[in-house]
């Protein structure tokens, strides 16, 4: 192993863990919102009755605390 690719892959490897731990983060914290994979307007949707997604729950009228 000569120094230039030890150097590339700890590079790498430091980049990667970064990326995964910024995604961790976000993830555990609930800052990442799960978008609606069935259709971009809530008036389209069949599922619209049983979603649990906060910007659907004001769409329906209800009150979030």
């Amino acid at each position: 192993m000569d120094r230039k690719y030890f150097i590339k892959t700890t590079g790498r490897l430091l980049i990667l863990g970064g990326i995964a731990t910024s995604a961790g983060y976000l993830v555990v914290n609930k800052k990442v919102s799960a978008s609606c994979s069935v259709s971009s307007t809530c008036k389209n949707c069949g599922k619209v009755s049983a979603c649990e997604n906060p910007e659907v729950k004001e769409t329906r009228g209800e009150i979030t605390p």
